[in-house]
């Protein structure tokens, strides 16, 4: 019996080793911890769900801007933080041919404010500061959104910040409220009772009718679709597979996610099982309805000036249209 279970054993990890070896070598950017980007990368690698699907997938943590600076540029031809506003709308209004291969979070925002705050609602941030990551699509969306729920930004003071200053901008108090997102959300409010969350999401329903909103997935350049069209569907496997791997174990993903973020698991249990992670995966073109709202979203904040071309969303097959339609 014991013979039987080792050789059984060895046989596994030579299949595995072979499945490694004929397996094609991606490197894709993300953004560094704690973006979302870099959120299934670790579950990936540790089911091996790459080499399942004769992937073998490298991933390399970059800064925001040197991460943009180099997909623009074409140094990288795909990109593992890609959003359907920064890294497709709008470079392709600048002349670069990005597509938006596939979603894998959909957009999540709030603003925090302190427990013992006289602020209820959005639309109370007029004459008030508001600390924000600035050049984030995450911001770009707030933007439309207050404005759906009849707030003038022209009336709010402003305090940019990077990503990472989110969280202790909104301890300081020295600003009134803090514009955030996952993780830093949960990150920040684990534990305590000292903020309060505004609703800024219920507006694109009211507006749209939808709930679904495109935001973070896997982008590339039109090169490199062309080029590697018998790839794309195992990337979006391997991808799929690891998001229905952190839905059904949120447990040991968030053991394994904080093992190589840094992340407490508690917190990363807690965000998991919740709705504002946002993590679906699915072809661009799919939801066309939802992505073009976004599009106009965009324009309507003078963030795009035009609807970008529909094949921009990425659909097996064509990369033009979705069999939805």
């Amino acid at each position: 019996m014991l013979r039987t279970v080792w050789i059984t054993g060895i046989a596994l990890a030579l299949g595995a080793q072979a499945a490694g070896a004929d397996a094609v070598k991606l490197d894709i950017p993300t953004l560094p911890v704690p973006s979302l980007g870099y959120f299934l990368p670790p579950i990936i690698h540790s089911q091996h769900f790459d080499t399942a699907n004769g992937l073998d997938l490298e991933f390399t943590q970059k800064s925001a801007s040197t991460y943009r600076t180099d997909f623009a540029a074409g140094t990288d031809m795909i990109g593992g933080s890609g959003t359907i506003l920064a890294d497709v709308a709008l470079l392709n209004e600048k002349g670069v041919d990005t597509v938006y291969l596939f979603n894998v979070f959909d957009f999540w925002a709030t603003v925090v404010v302190p427990s013992n705050s006289g602020i209820k609602s959005v639309k109370n941030l007029k004459g008030k500061t508001l600390a924000a990551a600035l050049p984030t699509t995450s911001y770009a969306m707030f933007r439309y959104l207050a404005g759906l729920d009849g707030l003038n930004m022209s009336s709010v003071q402003i305090r940019g910040t990077a990503s990472q200053g989110l969280i202790p901008m909104a301890r300081s108090s020295r600003v009134d409220a803090v514009e955030l997102w996952e993780p830093a959300y949960t990150v920040l409010t684990s534990g305590n009772h000292d903020f309060r969350s505004l609703d800024i999401m219920s507006a694109w329903k009211r507006e749209t009718g939808i709930t679904t909103i495109p935001y973070l997935g896997i982008a590339a350049h039109r090169s490199w679709v062309k080029a590697h069209q018998d790839l794309i569907p195992r990337l979006f496997k391997t991808y799929q597979e690891a998001a229905n791997y952190v839905q059904h174990n949120p447990g040991k993903a968030s053991q394994i996610i904080g093992k190589s973020t840094k992340l407490d698991p508690k917190v990363l249990s807690a965000l998991l099982s919740s709705d504002r992670l946002g993590l679906k995966v699915y072809w661009a073109a799919d939801e066309r309805q939802a992505a073009e709202q976004v599009f106009k979203a965009g324009i309507a904040i003078g963030y795009l000036k035009k609807m970008p071309p529909a094949d921009v969303l990425y659909a097996p097959g064509t990369g033009k249209q979705s069999s939805k339609q």
